[in-house]
């Protein structure tokens, strides 16, 4: 985010904050494979869970589950498309039919983009978490 910022939100950024963003995503480049195996265990166990509860899910509280796993595999495709073949381009210097600037905004208005995705799918838990706690609330007075 600090070079993310500068990149998109910064009238006054140089070349320096191009320059500075260029080398933390090569940096980024060369995370250690158990690093990167164990994001995507995490990512997979995310996509499962979400699976599992769209399998079956409560007719009241569907819609949060299924915005929830919809949300989460568009993040996914993101990060894929847009996100690691930027890191790619940023060792390779290869950045297509753009400018290595534009090519480094592209990235960091995708890491934007991620956030507020990954944000949204917190948000939507929160919100199916409330409202199974509400409905289980409203049952157990109608029972007792």
């Amino acid at each position: 985010m600090p070079y993310d910022y500068h990149l998109l939100f910064n009238p006054n950024s140089t070349q320096e904050h191009f320059d500075l963003a260029l080398r933390h995503y090569q940096i980024l480049h060369e995370t250690p494979l158990p690093v990167i195996v164990t994001l995507c265990v995490v990512a997979g166990i995310g996509l499962v869970g979400g699976t599992i509860k769209v399998f079956k899910p409560n007719p009241e509280l569907q819609m949060f589950e299924y915005c929830s796993l919809g949300l989460y595999v568009l993040a996914i495709c993101v990060f894929l498309t847009n996100v690691k073949t930027g890191i790619d381009c940023s060792v390779s210097h290869n950045w297509g039919e753009v400018t290595e600037n534009q090519g480094l905004a592209v990235i960091a208005s995708s890491n934007i983009i991620l956030l507020v995705m990954f944000a949204g799918v917190i948000i939507l838990q929160i919100g199916l978490w409330y409202s199974n706690w509400d409905l289980q609330k409203k049952i157990k007075g109608v029972l007792c």
